[in-house]
């Protein structure tokens, strides 16, 4: 055997080491086989320009926020609010009973927090001086 280290990624190389990690979750997870596990992406225009957007997937009952941006003469005007009122109804619809994300320190932890999130989790000194934090929302249905 021998181990190779890389800084790029082999597309190959990670659907191989993706399936096998997606075969052992199937595995023990066949009580979540009916959810609708799948990426979504949610984008605000002005115009054609694209002023913001979520990066995303459902999974397992959780719609997962992986990336929020809004460009840069955008911010403080709603955007980030309308993206995350868009990932809800979103996530009603794919019958997901959470929003997840994570955060750094530096970003926007009180946003968050101030839309509904609950901070679940805390890594500190990740980057060296901040904190990553990890929020949750629970979703009500009407």
């Amino acid at each position: 055997m021998k181990i190779k280290t890389s800084s790029v990624i082999t597309e190959n190389h990670d659907e191989i080491i993706t399936g096998f990690l997606n075969q052992y979750n199937q595995e023990r997870a066949v009580s979540f086989e009916n959810e609708i596990n799948e990426d979504v992406e949610i984008v605000i225009y002005d115009d054609e320009m694209i002023v913001g957007g979520i990066i995303g997937r459902s999974l397992w009952g959780t719609l997962e926020i992986k990336r929020l941006a809004v460009h840069p003469e955008y911010r403080h005007k709603g955007i980030g609010s309308k993206l995350i009122s868009a990932a809800e109804t979103e996530a009603k619809r794919r019958k997901c009973h959470y929003l997840s994300l994570n955060t750094f320190s530096y970003q926007a932890p009180e946003f968050y927090e101030k839309l509904g999130f609950t901070k679940i989790g805390t890594e500190k000194d990740f980057p060296r001086g901040f904190s990553r934090y990890f929020y949750q929302k629970k979703i009500i249905f009407i």
